[in-house]
């Protein structure tokens, strides 16, 4: 970077990225991460661990110094030129410190070999002196670039006390540390030395190793990375083309249906046509004959109105012809003759509509390439630990001499083995002990010859399969992630406290941004509240969060030293506690959870006490000051049935007490090891009953029964899908789901 980029970039080089402002006193880590020492005191304060902190940039692991002391770090000397190069070029404005005075003035020298500023008085005294005559002074008026590359050039002094004007000039080998001349002499005396000059043209040799190693690393990342694209790209085309198939086999079905449609549809309209001509033929008929019975009617009306008795008498006979009594039933008879012409209807194809329903328009079928005999792994010592590698699932078919397949072990004498696309990958080679009956049985896979498994048989295993079945433990797959580093809305800074409403709403202590955020059960930012600072509604570092019967949210507020309640709007409504080791007052608190009773259960971590609540905010009683029962850095304590279940970070253990607060045991102790925990944190029972520990320094979550025997675990350290970077707390959803809060990835992630 050439002296003009720098000058023009000067501020945001020299500005600490923890506490946003110019560095003060400069300390760098092994990750070659920069910070003020005072924000690493901070920070380790914080972290609740006195030998580790992690770097608030890349969130390694950073070792405390031997001594105890933060001091200790290695001091950046090149940031302190920049600090320097800083004050040269504001030195009109602000002024420079005298290194000799402190006075503060905007007439100031710099000496490059005293490597400190001097105001007008004192670079007087400074110029009398006659070790000091030699010395390169300049006004700071006078700089030029030149002038700014040489301070940026200046040499590295020794830090060990009474030295602090000795120059950096050898490499002590057994301490692997640069000295000065009295260091030679004295802390060093009787060690192997080199020049300092020559040490670093080796530590340059190495370290230009190995970075064209982490090159071509990136390159060969880079291009599995155009790989995986290219068939990303290969995926997205095949798929269009997969839903371009399927539009058009649908589109060809609805144009042969809409086809069948219309023949159905022209065969009713004929059908309807001959109906209604028929119907029409047999109204006009019957319309005809209506017409002479009404004529017939009007006449004899008037034959009775006009005769006589002896006339109507005469004309029985007659009437008899222009009445016929078949008149009476014309309109049963055509009843009858069009009742099997109405009754006509659609009987509809229901084997099709059921093929349909059941089958669907086609199937969706997914392949992969073939997987020959030596890619395919299992492995295994006898038939307790016999194991299948991921990379092939034997598909195993029992099978009787006739050949049927069969589900006793006493009648089986072939087994097919085929990998997961059907394919012969394994010959079984099986010996019968003529003592039990039972079979000795070795599968070898076809290209290599080598021997995979050996288990044996007997009638009493699990039907259909030579393998003895286990039941597996409970597995958690992950199925979501949301969150990044930031302040922005929806992103986080170091989430540590999770919990789940009624409504599947997950909400989030966001740490480090003092504020707490409500988030979908998909991760969709609903709103949040809160901000950094002392006051009703603020937080400084809020960490447990709860919710009770009242739909309250109740949230710790670490460093201030209390538990603050708001309402479903995250409007303020009360807060209890305050500094202090009384029953009402808290220290450092850090968990918090709702008993059946709906009070509150607060891990008291500074005053290293479990304190309960009411409702209302009243003190009722504490756990942890009885003989035997007490608490290093109790972190969280939850009620289960009838159990109170506490996490101790500092004794690496998990404490259980009755409802009346009676200890009863604790399970686990610092390790890696399935059971062993470092640093437990918050505690969570799952839709199972089992209690979920987050192992935070190892990286995993851990599932027990309350007996404490170990059941299963999740996850291990890393920043993928899956992975975990300390978590610090769980909760459940309605379905089952587990919320875990992933604290140094800046995420939550959800399992199932």
């Amino acid at each position: 970077m050439d002296i003009k980029t720098l000058l023009d970039n000067l501020h945001e080089e020299v500005s600490c990225s923890v506490c946003m402002t110019t560095f003060t006193d400069p300390k760098i880590l092994p990750c070659l991460h920069s910070f003020c020492l005072h924000c690493l005191n901070e920070i380790l304060r914080t972290s609740g661990r006195y030998d580790i902190f992690p770097c608030p940039e890349c969130r390694k692991e950073v070792q405390v110094p031997s001594s105890g002391k933060l001091k200790d770090l290695p001091t950046n000397f090149r940031m302190n030129s920049l600090l320097d190069v800083l004050a040269i070029k504001e030195c009109h404005t602000a002024g420079v410190k005298c290194g000799n005075c402190d006075k503060s003035s905007r007439h100031s020298s710099y000496c490059f070999q005293c490597c400190a500023f001097w105001c007008d008085e004192c670079i007087i005294a400074h110029n009398l002196i006659k070790a000091n005559k030699e010395h390169r002074v300049l006004a700071l008026k006078d700089f030029e670039d030149q002038d700014i590359e040489d301070v940026l050039k200046r040499p590295v002094f020794c830090q060990q006390k009474h030295h602090e004007k000795e120059e950096l000039k050898f490499f002590c080998n057994n301490c692997d540390v640069a000295i000065c001349n009295l260091c030679v002499a004295t802390i060093h005396d009787g060690h192997a030395k080199i020049v300092l000059e020559e040490a670093a043209s080796e530590r340059k040799i190495q370290v230009k190793s190995a970075i064209e190693t982490q090159k071509k690393n990136i390159e060969h990342k880079k291009n599995v990375i155009a790989d995986l694209e290219r068939q990303c790209k290969q995926i997205e085309a095949r798929g269009n083309a997969v839903k371009r198939d399927i539009h058009k086999f649908a589109e060809n079905m609805i144009s042969l249906i809409e086809t069948k449609k219309k023949e159905m549809l022209n065969i009713a309209d004929k059908q309807i046509k001959e109906s209604l001509g028929c119907v029409r033929t047999q109204q006009c008929e019957v319309n005809r004959r209506v017409k002479l019975l009404e004529t017939a009617v009007e006449k004899t009306e008037t034959l009775l109105k006009r005769c006589t008795n002896a006339e109507i008498t005469q004309l029985d006979k007659s009437l008899n012809t222009v009445l016929p009594e078949e008149v009476s039933d014309i309109g049963k008879q055509a009843a009858t003759d069009l009742e099997g012409l109405r009754q006509f209807l659609f009987k509809e194809n229901k084997t099709l509509l059921d093929s349909l329903n059941s089958d669907n328009i086609g199937s969706f079928q997914t392949f992969v390439t073939n997987t020959c005999a030596h890619q395919s792994t299992a492995e295994g010592k006898g038939i307790s630990e016999a194991r299948v590698g991921l990379e092939l699932n034997f598909l195993l078919t029992t099978r009787n001499a006739e050949g049927e397949q069969c589900y006793n072990q006493r009648d089986c004498v072939n087994v097919e083995i085929k990998n997961q696309q059907g394919h012969d990958c394994a010959t079984e080679v099986r010996l019968k002990d003529e003592k039990d009956g039972s079979y000795k049985v070795r599968y070898f896979l076809k290209d290599t010859g080598k021997c995979q498994v050996s288990v044996k048989i007997n009638e009493e295993h699990i039907r259909g399969s030579p393998f003895p079945v286990k039941p597996k433990p409970r597995q958690f797959r992950h199925v979501l992630s949301f969150g990044q580093k930031g302040s922005s809305v929806g992103m986080q800074c170091s989430p540590y406290g999770v919990a789940v409403n009624e409504r599947d709403d997950i909400v989030v202590t966001d740490t480090d941004n003092h504020r707490v955020q409500v988030f979908s059960s998909d991760g969709t930012y609903l709103r949040s509240f809160g901000r950094g600072g002392d006051k009703q509604g603020e937080f400084n570092f809020p960490f447990g969060i709860a919710f009770d019967k009242n739909r309250r949210s109740i949230v710790v507020d670490y460093s201030n030293h209390r538990v603050q309640l708001f309402n479903e709007q995250g409007e303020y409504l009360s807060q209890f506690g305050g500094e202090g080791n009384l029953d009402h007052q808290l220290k450092s608190p850090l968990g918090l959870s709702i008993d059946r009773n709906g009070n509150i259960i607060v891990a008291d971590k500074g005053n290293k006490v479990i304190k309960t609540f009411s409702p209302s905010d009243q003190f009722l009683y504490k756990l942890g000051e009885g003989e035997g029962e007490g608490f290093t850095s109790p972190c969280h304590c939850i009620q289960y049935d009838k159990y109170l279940i506490v996490s101790d970070a500092g004794e690496h253990c998990i404490k259980v007490f009755d409802i009346n607060g009676n200890f009863l045991y604790k399970f686990g102790n610092k390790g890696n090891r399935d059971g062993e925990l470092n640093s437990p944190q918050f505690l969570s029972v799952n839709k199972a009953g089992h209690l979920m520990v987050c192992d935070r320094d190892n990286h995993r979550v851990q599932v027990f029964e309350l007996s404490g025997r170990f059941v299963t675990k999740f996850g291990k350290r890393g920043s993928g899908p899956g992975e975990f970077k300390c978590p610090t707390s769980t909760a459940v959803l309605s379905d089952g789901r587990i919320v875990v809060a992933d604290w140094w990835n800046n995420r939550i992630q959800i399992f199932e």
